[in-house]
């Protein structure tokens, strides 16, 4: 009889217990909450950083700083249009670069003849100054009657002191134009110039006695009125019946 009592009251409790697991599956406090879309979003945030390079994102903003190495490759661009500047038209600010402003087109003398005056772009290593417009070596020899030559630098170019066309707007504020000049075998006696007397209203000339190596010479303006200019520069030379004049002249500016 204790025995049956024992087995009853064993399996009544064996369903109680089966019954509280019942009521504790279904209990919703219990439940482990679902990945919310937040979440999820939360998750999209962090591959959004992947995307953005998180540090990809990075690379997309590194990326950005190509972008910017190709404004970077744009300044080098820059730099190659630097490198044309002279072929690239006159020049608006000072200094003023002569060459690539006026053209030396004016030959005179023995330059007026065949082969009477050769100019080549033959530097010095290092070129003097600043190195601003071409350098030039002029070989200049007697041709019949001319025991001299020279050239003007023209704006525009090939035009003379009657030519009607205006000269070049030089902008305000010069105060001498400078020049490097010498010779190959040094001791000639060269005349420096600037302006047309009748044409710019204006004309200053130094005469100078050249050295083998370069030196700087100055042509004052700073008392002179000018505004646009045929002449931006020239030079003459005579004793060709002695000899031939290699001259060299470099770095020629307004400032």
């Amino acid at each position: 009889m204790h025995r049956n009592k024992r087995f009853a009251w064993t399996w009544a409790a064996a369903g109680l217990f089966a019954v509280a697991g019942l009521i504790g599956a279904c209990d919703p406090e219990d439940e482990t909450p679902a990945p919310s879309p937040q979440s999820d979003a939360g998750t999209k945030t962090d591959a959004g950083s992947d995307a953005g390079g998180t540090t990809d994102a990075g690379g997309n903003t590194d990326a950005g700083s190509d972008a910017g190495n190709n404004t970077d490759a744009g300044s080098d661009a820059g730099t190659q249009t630097d490198a044309g500047t002279p072929d690239a038209g006159p020049q608006t600010g000072l200094p003023l670069a002569v060459d690539g402003t006026w053209a030396a087109s004016g030959y005179m003398g023995a330059g007026g003849q065949p082969n009477g005056l050769v100019d080549e772009p033959i530097c010095a290593t290092p070129r003097p100054g600043a190195g601003l417009g071409n350098c030039h070596k002029f070989t200049a020899t007697q041709k019949g009657d001319f025991a001299w030559a020279g050239v003007f630098w023209q704006f525009p170019e090939g035009a003379w002191a009657d030519d009607p066309r205006p000269g070049f707007l030089v902008p305000d504020g010069a105060k001498s134009v400078t020049f490097y000049a010498w010779s190959e075998a040094g001791g000639e006696t060269v005349d420096f110039f600037v302006g047309y007397e009748t044409k710019d209203g204006f004309t200053k000339k130094i005469t100078a006695t050249l050295t083998n190596q370069p030196k700087q010479y100055t042509l004052d303006i700073s008392r002179v009125r000018y505004t646009e200019v045929g002449a931006g520069f020239g030079w003459s030379a005579g004793g060709l019946d002695v000899k031939p004049l290699v001259l060299f002249i470099d770095d020629i500016q307004w400032h």
